[in-house]
């Protein structure tokens, strides 16, 4: 990531774009305008995934929580025309999508609005010098504090060693949450709530460890 001139919070190096087809096109011009989130007020509870690639864990969410909304944001347009083409197929009436940077939208939603917020293998950005890169850090965790209600739930994956020491590092440092599953056993088993997403596979694939780790915010 690099700083933002006019701003002081992170803004995240987009990932490589490829030609969109017209399909494509024609979903992040026109469907998705039905299913960009607004900040608006709701007495349901609230899941927030961030980066959520081609939608499949989302589109899991949406349908197993009918009752919750829920909201996706992703900057890579393939992937955001994936999700917006199964939520408007599958029919679903409470899922919407942030297509810009989360800090954006981490800046723009009210205190303790979040119940849940998922992030399922974020970019490692493994070559030391990338580290700063890397969606989990300090800063980070601040915004999402304010936005996550008490007792609100923070779950993690990733197929990274490094970047899974990182990122218990960084929840160790914030007092505002709890490890949930302490475990090391728990850190191999995927939650109910999720499937296996693409980028799962691909750790699978590569016969990589896959860590699940859960947070709880307690203040």
């Amino acid at each position: 990531m690099k700083k933002n001139k006019t701003n002081s919070y992170p803004v995240f190096y987009k990932k490589l774009r490829r030609q969109l087809s017209k399909k494509q096109q024609y979903l992040l011009k026109y469907t998705l305008k039905k299913y960009l989130f607004k900040n608006s007020k709701t007495s349901k509870k609230k899941f927030l995934e961030i980066g959520f690639g081609y939608g499949e864990n989302l589109i899991n969410l949406s349908k197993k929580n009918s009752d919750k909304l829920i909201i996706g944001c992703e900057i890579y347009e393939p992937g955001i025309a994936s999700a917006v083409e199964k939520i408007n197929n599958e029919g679903l009436k409470n899922t919407f999508i942030f297509k810009e940077n989360i800090f954006f939208l981490l800046r723009k939603l009210k205190k303790n609005y979040i119940d849940k917020v998922f992030i399922l293998f974020p970019d490692p950005w493994p070559k030391k010098k990338h580290f700063k890169r890397r969606l989990i850090s300090n800063k980070f965790l601040i915004q999402v504090c304010k936005i996550l209600k008490k007792k609100g739930l923070i779950i993690i994956s990733t197929d990274s060693e490094n970047y899974l020491k990182s990122i218990l590092k960084e929840f160790f440092l914030n007092k505002n949450f709890l490890w949930v599953d302490r475990k090391t056993a728990d850190c191999y088993k995927r939650p109910k709530e999720l499937i296996e997403s693409k980028y799962e596979k691909k750790a699978t694939l590569k016969n990589n460890k896959k860590y699940f780790l859960k947070f709880k915010k307690m203040c």
